[in-house]
């Protein structure tokens, strides 16, 4: 699978899942999927996240959980977001679920959710592997991994059910489409590509293409191909001297009025006030690589 849409996860030495204490300014990841199960615990900030097309506006205190081949795009607001990340892969929930492909958490957990199922919040579980993430101390990684254990089965227990197999058959061909689809677009977008060449690469009507792409990502196409072109520039807006111009050109980009709204939208500014920010010398240190996409 191609990398443009397609995440792996990267566990942390001595950890087994993914762990981190995120500090992000307006930032976009366009739509995109992996196999693994996401979990973000907002600290302070907000985000806008579309996970198979449903939207969910976060703030302080709530929880979004993103199930594995979920699409999915987020964008952080403002100027800094502090989450909790915390990213499980398919093969050790497979462990404790021999049938993890069917298990379905829940989407979102609100901040000022009742958790009194739950003898400790799933927050704040979160919170307390934070702080054993951080002290490290002598014994941590066991320590961290049953409070692990513990925020698992508080969500399995009270924020899953079990989807029937199937209901899985249409979702999962669909699915496919989609994603081959994204890897089309994130292999030829510098190229001047149409709906009508994105539905005709799937064999499928421009009307039904468009109902399961809209259903998938919450976007259109042409709004999900503008997205990525403007991601790509501005991934090298941050560390490149070459000329906005040339840069637009470089990805594909020739409607100015478009571009121009759509990387308003998702940073927040325009591409020659954020260059006027960044100075030359510390470009390439605010390089970002962007994950599934």
């Amino acid at each position: 699978m191609s990398a443009y849409t397609y995440e792996m996860i990267r566990e942390n030495s001595r950890l087994p899942v993914h762990f981190d204490y995120v500090h992000s300014a307006v930032y976009t990841i366009p739509a995109h999927w992996h196999e693994y199960l996401e979990i973000l615990l907002i600290i302070s900030g907000s985000m806008t996240a579309v996970i198979q097309a449903e939207t969910y506006e976060l703030s302080a205190g709530d929880i979004l959980i993103i199930n594995s081949n979920d699409i999915h795009m987020t964008q952080t607001h403002g100027d800094e977001t502090d989450y909790i990340l915390l990213q499980i892969s398919a093969r050790s929930l497979q462990q404790f679920f021999p049938n993890y492909a069917l298990l379905h958490f829940v989407t979102w957990i609100p901040g000022d959710a009742d958790t009194s199922d739950c003898t400790v919040s799933p927050a704040a579980f979160l919170m307390e592997m934070l702080h054993i993430y951080e002290q490290q101390e002598d014994g941590y990684p066991l320590l961290f991994t049953a409070r692990l254990h513990d925020l698992l089965y508080c969500l399995y227990k009270n924020y899953s059910h079990w989807l029937a197999q199937d209901s899985q058959k249409a979702v999962h061909r669909d699915f496919l489409r989609i994603i081959q689809t994204m890897d089309w677009v994130g292999e030829h977008y510098r190229e001047a590509l149409t709906l009508d060449e994105a539905a005709g690469n799937l064999g499928l009507s421009r009307e039904y293409f468009c109902r399961i792409f809209k259903k998938y990502t919450g976007q259109t196409f042409l709004e999900y191909l503008n997205d990525v072109r403007v991601m790509r520039f501005h991934d090298e807006l941050l560390y490149s001297d070459d000329s906005i111009t040339n840069l637009m050109e470089n990805h594909g980009i020739s409607n100015y009025k478009i571009f121009l709204r759509t990387f308003k939208k998702l940073y927040g500014d325009t591409p020659q006030k954020m260059r006027k920010q960044t100075s030359s010398g510390s470009r390439e240190n605010r390089r970002i690589s962007l994950p599934g996409i």
